[in-house]
């Protein structure tokens, strides 16, 4: 086990308990570098640290976005809405970046070592809600196997994936 253990183990524990009741808010992570993952009803709206790029910094970037655009966004704080609305980045590629800058976070998150946890009740990000991510459980393996599409009755496998025998 490595000193990293513990600090994951309650981090990942916190969250599922999260997950599992359906909260929404921040849980604020201490330490170096420290960061912040949001929840809306248990899902992961966004995440952020300052070791890793925010969904703005990539897209201003990248030139998806202007600077000027983003920060215009960002002051009405209708953030993704307002990016899409006006035609600067499609609901989908929006989606993609966001998924991208939450797992960058995320996973810098994880491996805080010793970091102080604290969950702060109600608290949202600005940007809104993009793509939530259900905070995996326990259980998470079975259910998306269970969930898992099967081909029709009567038909194989390859029929239905649409290839030909």
């Amino acid at each position: 086990m490595t000193s990293a253990a513990p600090a994951v183990g309650a981090l990942r524990r916190l969250l599922s308990e999260l997950g599992e009741d359906w909260r929404t808010g921040a849980v604020e992570v201490g330490g170096r570098p420290g960061g912040v993952l949001y929840l809306v009803a248990g899902r992961i709206a966004y995440a952020e640290t300052p070791a890793t790029p925010t969904l703005g910094e990539r897209l201003v970037a990248s030139g998806r976005v202007s600077p000027a655009a983003w920060n215009a966004a960002r002051a009405e704080g209708r953030g993704a809405r307002l990016l899409v609305r006006d035609g600067l980045i499609g609901p989908n590629e929006l989606a993609l970046r966001l998924v991208a800058a939450i797992g960058d976070a995320t996973r810098l998150l994880l491996r805080s070592e010793g970091a102080p946890l604290r969950f702060v009740p109600g608290a949202r990000h600005w940007l809104g809600v993009v793509v939530p991510h259900r905070v995996p459980g326990p259980d998470l393996y079975r259910r998306s196997v269970t969930n898992a599409p099967r081909p029709r009755p009567g038909r194989s496998r390859s029929t239905a994936c649409g290839s030909r025998p």
